[in-house]
């Protein structure tokens, strides 16, 4: 599916880019979307020309058996996707592409396209997909660097995309086919890494050419909090994937030791998922669409973000921290580059039961340093989060694959 295309509507006085942004959106909806649309938007809301070209996993459910058997192959390489993606640069002569997730229905096979119409192609990592198929590295409770260390066949032993063999080998041979050719050395300009430990996991992987990474974090669209955020709030709130490697057992664990502390958890367990049926104090809310999620953030007294596996990033830091409030998170990839540990929230290690229990006391008992914490946060997400701080960090993108930043016409006043 491809959104017409869009001019300029705010400074028109803007020598711009033109700008393709391509996203595979997966089948349950998260923070890689929300992002995605972010991007877009900041730069129509900026001047830029932008054109969107997206598929959505959600499809394949509508096809047949010999589709779904020939997506097989096309994970590794789809000539429609490309062809669609050649006619894009033919009409539309877009100067930079933010590429995101293209797993299973764009596949690299849009890169040569691009490339070849003299697009600089830009790769945003939202997980370790590159050297994990799973994309977490994470199994069965544990960190996992198996396909880095023995082969990627680890990932079809132990069906890790999808809980299939055959999903798995699909990912798999993607990978070692685009790793022979040297996809990422020679058709991509630039990387874009969440976070440093994913940036250096990759460089060291030989997977991407060190010059051609950098770090860069996502921003969030939350302008000014509500005023219900200025107070400490009441109670912790999380919100995100129901599922192990979130941290979501840890968190119910550490509350049942807590007395007279709410907690609310926002997300639906997965379907068939042991843990569906718990036995907990905690107010279950399952899925909210984001602007009620974001209502029950600013009347918390904090978030909690108890992730597991290195997580890249974590949006809903940043959408906490953008709404005055603290996060009490694990030490892990993104979030720690994230939280200032007693500054903006705190830190703990991942699975820490006892000492998340003491972090969510502490602030439940400390309304006053709830609110110092939440104050600070939100400084730091306007210098770092900010929509502002993203725009400048795509102009920055400009100048490291060799666009010059656009810039006011001199024919503006």
């Amino acid at each position: 599916m491809e959104e017409a295309k869009q001019q300029p509507t705010q400074h028109s006085s803007l020598i711009a880019h033109r700008w393709l942004v391509v996203h595979n959106h997966y089948r349950q909806s998260g923070g890689e979307d929300v992002v995605v649309a972010a991007q877009a938007q900041l730069l129509k809301e900026k001047g830029h020309e932008v054109r969107v070209f997206e598929n959505d996993n959600r499809e394949i459910d509508r096809y047949g058996v010999f589709r779904k058997m020939a997506l097989f192959f096309k994970t590794a390489g789809n000539l429609d996707a490309a062809f669609e993606v050649a006619k894009i640069a033919t009409e539309f002569k877009p100067q930079v592409a933010l590429v995101h997730n293209t797993l299973p229905l764009l596949s690299p096979a849009i890169y040569a396209p691009l490339k070849r119409a003299g697009v600089k192609v830009v790769q945003f990592l939202h997980n370790f997909r590159l050297v994990c198929p799973a994309g977490t590295l994470y199994r069965d409770g544990k960190q996992c660097e198996l396909c880095i260390n023995e082969g990627l066949g680890n990932a079809v032993k132990y069906r890790c995309w999808s809980n299939s063999k055959l999903a798995s080998l699909a990912v798999t041979r993607m990978l070692e086919r685009h790793r022979r050719a040297r996809t990422w050395h020679t058709q991509v300009d630039l990387f874009v890494a969440l976070n440093t430990y994913m940036r250096d996991l990759l460089v060291k992987a030989g997977v991407v050419p060190p010059e051609r990474i950098v770090v860069q974090p996502n921003f969030s669209y939350i302008e000014a909090p509500p005023e219900a955020a200025a107070a400490p709030g009441v109670g912790f709130v999380y919100a995100g994937r129901l599922t192990p490697e979130k941290g979501i057992r840890t968190l119910l664990a550490a509350h049942a030791e807590l007395k007279d502390v709410p907690l609310k958890v926002i997300g639906e367990w997965p379907a068939g998922h042991p843990d569906g049926v718990v036995s907990s104090r905690a107010l279950f809310m399952g899925h909210l669409p984001h602007d009620q999620v974001l209502r029950e953030i600013a009347a918390a007294r904090a978030l909690v973000f108890p992730s597991e596996w290195q997580e890249p990033f974590g949006l809903s830091i940043i959408e906490a921290m953008a709404l005055s409030k603290p996060v009490i998170a694990s030490r892990v990839a993104g979030p720690k580059e994230i939280v200032q540990d007693g500054v903006t929230g705190m830190l703990i290690e991942p699975g820490d039961v006892k000492g998340l229990a003491a972090c969510m006391q502490k602030l439940h008992e400390n309304p006053e340093l709830a609110a110092q914490m939440g104050r600070a946060g939100r400084e730091r997400y306007l210098k770092e989060y900010s929509p502002e701080a993203g725009y400048r960090r795509l102009m920055e993108i400009c100048g490291r694959v060799g666009l010059a930043a656009p810039m006011p016409s001199p024919l503006s006043s």
